[in-house]
């Protein structure tokens, strides 16, 4: 996945209006690692979206949600049931304790300059247009790669 030059531009030209950024290559993540830091920027975008005071760019939103993906899918090979009940209900759920966004808020910096040392960009991809083109193909790719067993695996439920 080097290279992951997604796109974007002109959010209003993409679906739904999503800002395309230039993804980070986050193929050197795997195993725990990738775990981890697929948790962390899961927190980071709901604490992001939802704690007052952390609120962050369009910009920074896709940056967040795209590497997620990309560690989910492209790092972790999760199908979209498991990604969603492993990440993002716990991430959720955090939001229910107390001191959560004071506790977490501050570390979506920290999250976002990572993704940045790592090649992403919190700057709108100059043609939007093929910055979504882009995208859609990488995600349907690895989505279904996810979705699809390696010869000689079995995925069970």
């Amino acid at each position: 996945m080097v290279g992951l030059v997604l796109a974007a531009g002109m959010g209003q030209t993409a679906a739904d209006g999503k800002i395309y950024v230039q993804l980070p290559d986050l193929s050197g993540y795997s195993g725990t690692e990738a775990k981890t830091f697929l948790k962390e920027v899961v927190l980071a975008n709901v604490v992001s979206s939802n704690c007052a005071g952390y609120e962050i760019t369009d910009e920074e939103w896709s940056l967040l949600t795209d590497s997620a993906d990309l560690l989910a899918y492209g790092q972790l090979k999760l199908a979209v049931g498991p990604y969603d009940d492993q990440y993002y209900k716990p991430a959720f759920a955090a939001l229910d304790a107390p001191g959560t966004c004071e506790a977490e808020g501050p570390k979506v910096e920290a999250v976002l300059n990572q993704l940045v040392k790592d090649g992403g960009s919190r700057e709108a991809l100059p043609d939007q247009a093929t910055a979504y083109e882009e995208w859609r193909a990488l995600m349907d790719r690895l989505q279904a790669e996810a979705e699809t067993p390696t010869p000689g695996e079995t995925k069970t439920k």
